[in-house]
């Protein structure tokens, strides 16, 4: 991999103002062989660089996928009204594992219930097989029309998702990868959005480098799957962008209570990581005071599912980029995908790039301003969904 000399730069000043010049450092490029070095750079806030990549970096691709999901959104992925109205008396499960995320997602598919119609039943499924396996079995009984799962893996309800689908019930498997197991299909979260959420995080890698970093560092959630997939996605396309990266692999659990802390630990015991990335943007919260306690210079990253405290750090410069998802707008497709299922007029989505930027946005301190409190992808979403669905 390539060399490096580190100076030291005031921590203060590199998030203050992102600042976008890591001083003193540099880089021999590595594909070809040459001997030329280029100093490891960092976009500036207004997403420029006034360096060349290093040889054999494709910066280009990367930067351009990167700009293409800061575009906003115009409007629904789906735009194909439904055959029929939707039935007031349809009933909508949502398995709800409990965690605090499936708490905001509950809070989502209430908002999209009420405005199709239908009655929604929240069924708490814990995290644990017995209690998937309990409150499944309650599911089946219910006999409902729809079913949408999130993050609860079919494994543990195998069992009652074949009754389930045997009565013909539709059934919406989000935010798991291995759909295709169990006879569904891919659906939001699932496999192929993970892919491109990955791919996304690589060109990150090396747009935020301003193609001059070659050492990254991805901060991998063990307890979700769609975390690796994600990993998979971005070390596939970071070989095609940049074939001598090196991507390093390090867990932080989604329940660790200092994220942040493993953050500047792991960095002070490798300084020569230029970048890092990850699915879980909630671990830079407060990570610019403690690495500026710390004195370390290299905690630059990229996280995706932004939270409010990732924007308010992004709107103050403390932080390089987030990747926000609108979770109102995911659990309204959701929804959608099984109003569809139901009237037999579903179809798979085939552009998982195009799904991804309806719902999602990057976001640097040039354009987080945009995002005053929570983040809406598209403004007019429930009157567009009201007119697809018949009300």
């Amino acid at each position: 991999m390539q060399r490096r000399t580190k100076a030291a730069l005031n921590a203060a000043a590199v998030f203050a103002s992102i600042s976008l010049l890591a001083a003193g450092c540099s880089a021999t490029t590595g594909g070809g062989g040459g001997s030329d070095e280029v100093e490891l750079t960092y976009q500036s806030a207004d997403g420029t660089c006034d360096v060349s990549p290093a040889d054999g970096v494709n910066y280009d691709d990367a930067d351009a996928l990167i700009k293409s999901f800061q575009e906003p959104s115009t409007g629904l992925i789906q735009t194909e009204p439904l055959p029929e109205p939707v039935d007031e008396n349809t009933v909508v499960a949502f398995l709800n594992n409990d965690t605090a995320v499936a708490g905001i997602m509950y809070a989502s598919i209430q908002a999209a219930a009420a405005t199709a119609g239908v009655t929604l039943v929240n069924v708490s499924t814990g995290t644990d097989a017995q209690s998937i396996n309990a409150a499944l079995n309650s599911v089946v009984e219910m006999k409902p029309d729809i079913v949408i799962s999130e993050a609860i893996d079919a494994t543990f309800w195998q069992d009652q998702l074949k009754e389930l689908q045997d009565q013909g019930v539709a059934i919406v498997y989000g935010s798991q990868p291995n759909a295709e197991d169990f006879g569904t299909n891919d659906s939001l979260g699932g496999l192929n959005s993970s892919l491109v959420n990955g791919k996304v995080l690589a060109a990150g890698a090396v747009a935020f480098t301003c193609g001059t970093g070659d050492e990254f560092v991805f901060y991998n959630i063990p307890e979700l799957g769609f975390s690796a997939i994600q990993l998979e996605g971005t070390q596939d396309y970071l070989k095609e962008i940049c074939p001598d990266c090196n991507l390093r692999v390090v867990d932080i659990s989604i329940v660790d209570p200092s994220p942040a802390d493993k953050i500047v630990s792991d960095l002070q015991s490798h300084p020569e990581t230029d970048f890092f990335i990850t699915p879980g943007d909630q671990f830079q919260i407060g990570l610019s005071d403690k690495a500026e306690l710390a004195g370390i210079t290299n905690a630059h990253g990229f996280g995706q599912s932004s939270l409010p405290p990732n924007v308010q750090q992004l709107q103050d410069g403390l932080q390089t980029a987030g990747f926000a998802v609108d979770l109102n707008m995911y659990l309204y497709l959701q929804l959608d995908e099984g109003l569809r299922k139901a009237q037999g007029v579903w179809e798979d989505y085939s552009d998982w790039e195009a799904v991804n930027k309806s719902l999602s946005r990057v976001l640097t301190p040039a354009n987080a301003s945009d995002v005053a409190t929570g983040f809406v992808a598209y403004p007019d979403m429930e009157k567009d969904f009201k007119t697809l669905w018949g009300k």
